[in-house]
Formats: structure tokens, sequence, C-alpha cells
């Protein structure tokens, strides 16, 4: 390539990238023109539409007209701003409105387009406004990822039993934002999704088991208790602790005795987690348990028993004032835990 013939190309490469720049400049001054014309009706929009939340006829029909005199893309943004916010009647409003404009039908068709991203745009319109659909099912077994996900959220607001058991399906799933997002939504169900995720543990792998157990520890149910205390002997330190956590959560005294057992496991683990189960379970009996652990080589156990001690009141801060006077860690824990609970008891008072 000669002299003049690879000038001619440089020049070239210039001028378009200065149209492409010229180009972007004048679309976005285009865009941010014609939103700034538009503030004025999304603002009658907005006012319109908040006004009808309190349920009038004659104010949902005014906001009804104020929607329809903005494009739809801008309907979507003025209600779904406002869908997080409302509850009760008012969400019953927004959601009539939704339907009037159209937006729920063009949604419900959306969760069924061949574009993921549309998917997954629909999907998130119909969570925030609560609507139920035969589509969620089939959106829990997406070929995305992200739609898998938001599946799942939509499954916290509209929870069904074969719902349900799809979110659960999703724990086991092979991308980490589904995992996630399948024990968010069953935390967030509670404990209507407490029976299906004990049927779920039969037969479950090791990694799907330990994600149940950790939302059983976030909800709290006494019905996992029974499940709990048997694999509070499995095999798997990561299980055993989990099963601590469980049965801390349960909030039934029976869970007192396994947790003080559970203080002799081989796994250091498992040993934090029955310490820290027994204080949460506010077990009292087993401080006598927990003292020998302030002798222990550990540090993290030591702190973990103080702590716990600490938290049992009476019988744990006797303990902890009979190692005290003594020499060594376990007298220094302990010394710390005390001046801990004075600094608390002071900043209480005052």
């Amino acid at each position: 390539m000669t002299g003049i013939e690879l000038l001619d190309v440089t020049l070239v490469a210039i001028g378009a990238a200065i149209a492409m720049v010229l180009i972007t400049v004048g679309v976005s001054s285009l865009v941010r023109a014609h939103r700034v014309r538009m503030e004025p009706l999304l603002a009658d929009a907005r006012r319109a539409t908040i006004a009808a939340l309190a349920g009038d006829q004659t104010e949902i029909d005014d906001a009804f007209t104020s929607l329809n005199r903005i494009p739809q893309r801008y309907v979507s943004i003025v209600m779904l701003d406002l869908a997080p916010s409302v509850t009760g009647a008012s969400r019953a409003v927004l959601v009539v409105l939704a339907e009037r404009v159209g937006l729920l039908a063009r949604a419900r068709r959306g969760v069924r387009h061949w574009s993921w991203p549309s998917r997954l745009y629909s999907a998130r319109v119909l969570t925030a406004f609560g609507v139920e659909s035969e589509a969620l099912c089939t959106l829990l077994t997406d070929r995305s990822p992200e739609v898998r996900a938001q599946a799942a959220a939509w499954c916290a607001a509209t929870p069904s039993v074969p719902a349900i058991e799809g979110v659960i399906g999703l724990l086991g799933d092979s991308d980490g934002l589904c995992r996630f997002a399948a024990q968010d939504a069953l935390i967030r169900i509670g404990l209507q999704s407490s029976d299906a995720l004990l049927g779920a543990l039969d037969g479950a792998s090791e990694e799907v088991t330990g994600r149940i157990l950790e939302i059983a520890a976030a909800m709290g149910d006494t019905r996992f208790l029974g499940v709990a205390i048997g694999l509070s002997s499995d095999p798997l330190p990561r299980t055993r602790a989990l099963a601590c956590a469980v049965l801390a959560r349960s909030g039934d005294p029976s869970a007192g005795s396994v947790l003080v057992d559970l203080l002799q496991d081989p796994s250091e683990d498992v040993v934090l987690a029955a310490a820290a189960g027994l204080a949460r379970l506010s077990y009292w009996p087993g401080a006598a348990e927990l003292e020998p652990l302030l002798h222990n080589e550990s540090w993290e156990l030591r702190k973990q028993a103080s702590l716990s001690l600490l938290a049992l009141g009476a019988p744990g801060t006797i303990m902890l004032q009979v190692t005290a006077p003594g020499e060594g860690p376990a007298a220094e824990m302990a010394g710390q835990a005390l001046q801990l609970r004075s600094i608390t008891s002071q900043s209480e008072v005052a």
C-alpha cells in the first residue's frame, strides 16, 4: 500500500469516526428533547395515578385518561415506579389501571416471547404487580438463567404449590444466580413452603440438603425439628453445623439437649454452631457444658463460648465470674466478656 492510499484510508476512518460521534450526539439530543417535552405529561400522569389510589372511580377514570396521553413505554415507567410502594386496596386500584391501559396484557404476551430480554422484562412487570399467570411454572425452567431467577422472585409474590415445587427445583440449578434467587424466594414465602421443603429433603443431594437447611434456619419452623435432629448425626460437618442452626431457630427446648451433645463434636465448625445455637435458644441448662470451651486451644471457640455464656443471663455470667479470676486464656476471655457486659449495662442505663 502506497503512502497516498494509506492516507486515504486514514482519512476515511477519521471521517467515519467523526460521523459516528455526530450521529450519537444528535440522537442523544433528540432523546433528551423528547423527554423534556414529555415531562409535563409524565408529571400529570403520576399525580393522577397517585390520586386514583384512593379508590374513587372518577379519579381512576382521570388517571386512565392521563396515562393514555403518553407512550406505552412511559406508562410502564410511571406505574412500575409506584407498584413496589403500594399494598392492599391501593395496589388493587393500580392493578386495575394496569389492566385498563394494557400493561399487564402486554406482559402476559411478553413472557412467551422468543427473546429472553422480553420475557425477563415481562416477568418483572407481572412480579411488580403480583399478578398470577400459568406461564410462571414454564419460566422456572426457561433456558435463560436471568429469566429463571426472575421467575423465582415472581413466585415469592404469587406463591402456589406447583410454583413452590418449581422454585425448590432451582436449588440444584447450575447457575449461582438461580440458586440464590430460589433460596431468597423460599425464605420470603415462609411457612407456606415448609411442607414442600420437607418433602424435597428425601433423596436430595448434599448441596441441596445444605441449602434447604439454610432456608429452614432462616424460617424458624418447628416442623423442621425432627429432620434437624436426624441430620445432627450426618457424616458431613457442614450438614451437622446447619442442623444446629435449624435446632436453635426452632425455639423448642427439647433441641437444647441435642445442641449440648454436639458441643463434643470433633468438628470445630459444628461446636461453634452448637454453642451459638444454645445462646439463640436461650437454653440456660447448657451453661455448665459451655464453660469447658473457655479452656479450648481455639480462640474462636473460646470467644463463642464466652459470648454464649453472656447471652444465657445469670447462669452464664456466674460461670464467667468463676473463671475470670484465674490465669491463662480462659480467664482472659471470661474477663473480656464480663467487661463487655458491664459496658452494655452502662450504655443501657445511659
